[in-house]
């Protein structure tokens, strides 16, 4: 197979802001994946928008030709309960004096 296609569309991770003392609510891309720059995107009314909706592939202001996709940043993992993490060691612990394959 050949290179990944470079026209294809990239993802551009987004936060959610509002105006202060206005009803506008808009998208910020922080760093663009074309020019690393910040871009901001106008959702709309805080009554009539869902913001859930304006995200997808889009146009980057940067260079129109291109389109990048607005998405969620991924959620990070949470932490297990210091049980579970004790668990987990002693498992791997019992796990290696288990191991016959020395």
């Amino acid at each position: 197979m050949g290179k990944k296609d470079r026209r294809s569309p990239q993802l551009a991770f987004v936060t959610l802001r509002d105006m202060p003392g206005t009803r506008v609510m808009f998208w910020v891309v922080d760093t663009c994946p074309y020019c690393a720059e910040r871009h901001v995107h106008v959702i709309g009314n805080l009554r009539t928008a869902e913001p859930v909706d304006a995200l997808g592939e889009i146009p980057a202001p940067c260079q129109p030709e291109r389109t990048y996709i607005l998405s969620l940043p991924p959620k990070s993992k949470r932490k297990g309960s210091k049980d579970e993490r004790r668990k987990a060691r002693r498992d791997a612990k019992r796990g290696a004096l288990d191991d016959d394959t020395w």
